[in-house]
């Protein structure tokens, strides 16, 4: 009986996990397909646009750095709450339309709590299940993919169906979040929380904290740093382009077709994280990160090349079903790297992207309007090169530094 009582609650632990993710997913993607009308509505030009993306990225970099002094050391079963919680409410404020400046400040608050909840639920998963969190990690981004790719459809469906204003997709949103936190709350409080499936001696190092330095010490760490880096300046390819087609020819890339393309690229991506449950099997991450990023690099280079929305529509397919798995791979490699101290070493690298990220965004976008946005294009797809020479020539599988000791 008592055995019975610790799977259910592992069962239900997991499931709000999952939901978690799948929540922040539709509310983070939600922001891709409607930049256009948010753009249209507030009256900014290209760059000055990048306020958007660069006020999320600087909530992220914060919150991420936060995370790497008090990581580990909070209960993140309640945490999760928190973070729910604090998560409808925003989305409910940016569902009425606020202001310009009430609308930048949300977006920093989302990208704070967004990305925090993201990395709490991939290390509650990887703490719960210990060594079988590949496939748990693989089904959680599964669901983060399902939920990109509900997104735009229903931006779509809001928008073109029923007639419906764009910020009414972020009520619709916070609804969703705020009911599942409340139901969180009353599981913790009646059913309880699992053990999770860390040692003890992982369970006393909670109580401590590993340093950031400590961290980018260690060689493979510093080399997922490096790759993050370089791939926050060749996703702008991928962020910018439904903004791109618009821009290029919005009476051939109207709502409906670019929110095709948006959907061709998310059911990739769900096709290529269940994938990636198989090949992780078969191939180490690294070499999986390796052989994404040229499949990417190449689908995506002829898809500017052909620039045909048919074709736009297999590319995305294509380069994300390959890709599905990157970031399962990635938060993989930190996991294993330093088991005891998931949420810092995750922490650590995805800080290294969110400061990436900020500066990215507003130089391409600069670039963009100084030369063209094709030109701007082809150039971050190049620099995903970069992020391959850091798994091919930075990486060292199995560690190649000692495991430090927390302070």
């Amino acid at each position: 009986m008592e055995q019975k009582s610790k799977r259910t609650r592992l069962v239900l632990a997991t499931a709000f996990c999952y939901f978690f993710y799948f929540a922040q997913s539709v509310a983070r993607n939600v922001y891709n397909t409607l930049t256009p009308f948010i753009i249209a509505h507030y009256g900014t030009s290209l760059t000055e646009s990048s306020v958007f993306t660069i006020a999320e990225n600087i909530g992220f970099v914060v919150i991420m750095y936060i995370v790497t002094v008090v990581a580990d050391r909070i209960d993140k079963a309640w945490l999760l709450f928190g973070l729910g919680s604090v998560y409808s409410v925003i989305l409910l404020v940016m569902g009425n339309s606020p202001s310009f400046l009430l609308f930048v400040s949300s977006l920093f608050i989302t990208g704070m709590i967004g990305r925090y909840m993201d990395t709490t639920c991939t290390a509650y998963i990887s703490d719960l299940y210990g060594e079988n969190r590949n496939r748990y990690m693989s089904l959680l981004l599964i669901l983060f993919y399902v939920g990109s790719t509900l997104a735009p459809n229903l931006n779509t469906f809001i928008i073109e169906v029923i007639g419906q204003k764009w910020y009414v997709t972020y009520v619709i949103a916070g609804v969703l979040m705020g009911t599942g936190s409340i139901l969180y709350l009353v599981f913790l409080l009646t059913v309880k929380k699992p053990a999770t499936a860390v040692s003890k001696q992982t369970a006393r190092n909670e109580q401590k904290k590993i340093s950031a330095l400590t961290l980018i010490k260690n060689r493979n760490i510093a080399s997922l740093c490096g790759n993050y880096l370089f791939n926050a300046f060749a996703m702008y390819s991928s962020s910018q382009l439904i903004l791109y087609l618009s821009m290029t020819d919005p009476t051939v890339y109207t709502t409906s077709v670019r929110g095709f393309i948006a959907t061709a690229g998310s059911v990739g991506l769900v096709v290529g994280s269940a994938l990636y449950v198989w090949i992780s099997q078969r191939m180490s991450a690294d070499k999986y990160l390796r052989v994404e990023i040229l499949v990417t690099f190449l689908f995506s280079f002829l898809g500017l090349l052909i620039n045909r929305p048919l074709f736009w529509m297999l590319s995305k397919f294509l380069s994300s079903a390959i890709g599905g798995g990157s970031f399962t791979a990635r938060t993989l490699l930190c996991c294993e790297e330093y088991p005891e101290y998931s949420s810092s070493a995750i922490a650590v690298v995805s800080l290294t992207s969110g400061i990436a990220s900020i500066i990215a965004t507003p130089l391409l976008n600069m670039l963009a309007e100084a030369t063209s946005f094709r030109f701007a294009m082809y150039f971050s797809l190049l620099l995903s090169i970069g992020a391959w020479c850091m798994m091919k020539f930075g990486y060292k599988p199995h560690g190649a530094a000692p495991f430090p000791e927390a302070e």
